[in-house]
């Protein structure tokens, strides 16, 4: 498969204009523009890039692209580094990515963008770290945003997971990890596999990893209308060119029950057809509210590595600690090292705080409020 040096043009200059739009929106909000980089096995027989959906946050905008080699990467990263704040780039290795799907697009943008040493790099994260900045790139793991999107939906449409059935069709990377946070919240999942081997394995992997006491399962059944059968939900999550879930499936589903796709095109179009007619939910898998908690938690635990994971010395031989890091026996925790507002207790030396206190403890206690008073008095 070649890749089409003319359609690559046109789409790095729609990316130019794109993101020079964005960065001014992203401006006049005063918000930060966050840009992600992903890759996907190419399963629909193409090599051409993408971009992904533009999203809203409530204090920044993301938008991004999915590319198939490194040179794609590579003219991407050039293009609107110097537009957004941050990276988000996908760390999942998910294929071998090639430098170029040819050796004459390699050489069409190398020598347009006087590429060299960068096309050695072997991954996205890689590449990215060669061009910019190490402070502002944000790994993420685009397979976990989408299990944490899929299973928060299920449980917030379901109301609650305990005692629902569950059918996966399709249990690679991302239906193994969602079949085992549904089972660890006490629902029972049937998964479908070609690989009827990997689909067992996968099936008792997930049964040994439970909690002892949960009463839940995994099973495996080769046959998709068997595994659909009084299912409250049938989850497509097969990476492949041709659709995986059936009419004669769905018809299946028990009363009020739905089918999510997450693997894009899971379902024949005839299903969907009768589907609507029949009141039938079909539901695409949407990441925009997992993404925006992970943002939102990568943010926080910033701010967290930055200003509250510490000790300091602040008087003679007392000394604060915050964010977790093990005290030594008589420091005193804080809710920040690096500007402590509140006293939570003095460190027992074990990870935990001491519950009965000596008159030292509570002298170095007095002593660090009125340092916290008198730092305040003079803010």
């Amino acid at each position: 498969m070649k890749e089409n040096i003319p359609y690559l043009e046109s789409w790095f200059y729609d990316l130019q204009k794109s993101i020079k739009e964005l960065k001014g929106i992203a401006i006049d909000k005063n918000i930060k523009l966050l840009f992600s980089i992903s890759t996907t096995t190419c399963k629909h027989g193409t090599n051409k890039p993408y971009t992904t959906p533009v999203r809203f946050l409530e204090n920044s905008l993301i938008s991004g692209v999915v590319v198939f080699s490194k040179i794609q990467s590579i003219v991407v990263t050039n293009i609107v580094k110097d537009f957004v704040d941050d990276f988000l780039i996908d760390v999942e290795q998910k294929h071998n990515m090639k430098a170029a799907i040819n050796s004459d697009t390699l050489k069409y943008f190398q020598d347009k963008y006087f590429i060299n040493g960068d096309i050695k790099c072997e991954s996205i994260l890689s590449i990215v770290r060669a061009i910019v900045a190490d402070d502002r790139i944000i790994e993420y793991k685009a397979n976990d945003i989408t299990v944490d999107a899929i299973w928060t939906f299920l449980s917030t449409k379901l109301n609650y997971l305990s005692g629902k059935k569950v059918a996966i069709i399709g249990c690679g990377n991302i239906g193994s990890k969602l079949a085992l946070k549904l089972v660890e919240s006490d629902a029972n999942v049937v998964l479908v596999r070609r690989d009827s081997s990997k689909g067992k394995l996968i099936a008792n992997a997930i049964n040994l990893i439970k909690p002892p006491l949960s009463k839940s399962y995994a099973s495996y059944n080769s046959s998709a209308i068997e595994a659909s059968k009084f299912c409250d939900v049938i989850i497509g999550a097969a990476n492949t060119n041709n659709p995986v879930i059936t009419w004669d499936m769905i018809k299946n589903l028990s009363k009020n029950g739905f089918v999510v796709d997450i693997g894009k095109g899971n379902i024949e179009a005839d299903a969907i057809k009768k589907s609507i007619e029949k009141k039938i939910d079909i539901i695409r898998g949407d990441i925009a509210a997992a993404l925006y908690g992970f943002v939102s938690q990568k943010q926080q635990m910033q701010e967290i590595v930055q200003n509250k994971i510490g000790r300091v010395n602040i008087d003679s031989d007392i000394n604060i600690v915050s964010g977790g890091v093990l005290g030594r026996c008589g420091d005193i925790v804080v809710d920040s090292f690096a500007s402590p507002s509140l006293v939570y207790g003095v460190a027992n030396g074990s990870g935990s705080i001491k519950t009965d206190l000596n008159l030292i403890d509570k002298k170095n206690i007095e002593k660090v409020k009125k340092i916290i008073n008198k730092s305040r008095d003079n803010a």
